[in-house]
């Protein structure tokens, strides 16, 4: 119903024959802080997003290309966060794929439908891999992250894993200005902070994270 709301659904990307060029790409390198169950889930998850080309005006869904993380398509438990705790979940790790696609949509300038925050920051200064604002939660079946391609030609995400890091590439033809993205973080109350995302120097979004000892490294 949301999407006939939104008129969302006959706009989805697809998985298509991808003979389209790239000349170009942005990347962006994260780390990954690796486990085993981890890695499985994200490189099925992987070799589904590199194989949809997101047309003109076509909406990236990340559950719709990705579908539901059952121990059928692979899938295996790794820790998440989940309702404010870290548990072992099938999928565990997905959400640092979509973070890092929200995050390199935000530098390449592409319009973003649907991202959702994490309720807790669950990391210190010292362990946090990704600036704190950067993040996209999903779940399936009822949050989700969704992008539109409002350039003038086709785009796609490709991904790079290394040993202990995570590179993803915005592949384009287009003529991008990367934007200049900024987090700016404000300690509202001892176990509340509020994250500013800046675009820009404009004020784009506002993420409030809950702050409590992390229980797991």
């Amino acid at each position: 119903m949301y999407d006939v709301f939104k008129g969302y659904q006959f706009k989805y990307a697809r998985k298509r024959d991808l003979s389209y060029i790239f000349k170009d790409k942005i990347s962006l390198k994260q780390d990954l802080k690796p486990n085993d169950a981890k890695k499985k889930n994200l490189l099925i998850a992987i070799k589904r997003i590199e194989s949809i080309q997101i047309n003109p005006n076509e909406i990236f869904s990340y559950w719709k290309i990705i579908g539901s993380p059952s121990k059928k398509k692979g899938y295996v438990e790794s820790r998440s966060l989940v309702n404010g705790k870290i548990e072992n979940s099938l999928g565990g790790g997905l959400c640092q794929l979509s973070g890092l696609i929200y995050y390199i949509s935000l530098i390449a300038n592409l319009e973003i439908l649907e991202r959702h925050s994490h309720s807790m920051d669950i990391y210190t200064n010292a362990t946090r891999f990704t600036p704190l604002g950067s993040d996209a939660t999903v779940a399936y079946g009822y949050k989700d992250l969704k992008i539109r391609n409002n350039l003038d030609s086709p785009i796609k995400f490709k991904f790079s894993m290394l040993e202990n890091h995570l590179i993803i590439h915005l592949m384009h033809s287009s003529s991008i200005q990367e934007n200049i993205v900024e987090f700016k973080a404000n300690e509202i109350t001892d176990s509340l902070i509020e994250v500013t995302t800046i675009i820009n120097k404009k004020v784009v979004d506002k993420s409030k994270y809950k702050q409590e000892a992390p229980n797991f490294l």
